[in-house]
């Protein structure tokens, strides 16, 4: 299925190849990064949230470190996790001084497996699972329509969520200047 993504002020339209709107996704608060999902009705199925991790107490835990969750009543159903691009010393890749590193790949822990989102070269992303490519995003930051491409094997609200773990991926390495 073919999803075009079409972004308002505060909100986005997940739409069909017929032009039917079948996931909304709102702004939870004016200012924050917590999202809602809506199905074609208007009802709640998702929310989704950036977490931000205390300082380190388990292996995954380290300080500063950032976990994208989406939540079905209140209770994680696909965590992400970030991994940055790194070289052959293994530290963090930057092109610029200034810039923080970019999110090269998120690995998904979902109700259905352990997914993989990775950003292109041309800035699109691939979603996979077990090396079988599940869906494709089309390359943010142009002047062209986004898509979101899958198979249809899940509900279009469940890939509304994970849209929305992409955007929040993409906009990772965004300066804020005040």
């Amino acid at each position: 299925m073919k999803l075009r993504i079409r972004k308002g002020l505060f909100s986005w339209q997940l739409i069909d190849e017929s032009g039917t709107t079948v996931a909304k996704i709102c702004m939870k608060k004016i200012l924050g990064a917590s999202k809602i999902i809506c199905d074609e009705k208007g009802n709640l199925i998702y929310t989704t949230d950036i977490v931000n991790l205390p300082a380190k107490t388990e292996v995954w835990n380290y300080a500063d470190t950032k976990k994208y969750v989406i939540y079905k009543n209140k209770k994680p159903i696909a965590i992400a996790n970030l991994k940055f691009a790194t070289n052959p010393e293994r530290t963090k890749v930057q092109k610029f001084l200034l810039r923080p590193p970019q999110v090269d790949r998120m690995d998904v822990e979902t109700l259905y497996g352990n997914w993989v989102i990775e950003r292109q070269k041309n800035n699109g992303v691939t979603i996979s699972h077990n090396g079988i490519l599940l869906g494709k995003v089309t390359p943010f930051f142009t002047l062209k329509p986004i898509y979101l491409e899958y198979k249809g094997q899940y509900e279009a609200t469940f890939w509304a969520g994970i849209y929305m773990l992409i955007e929040y991926m993409m906009h990772e390495d965004d300066l804020i200047v005040v």
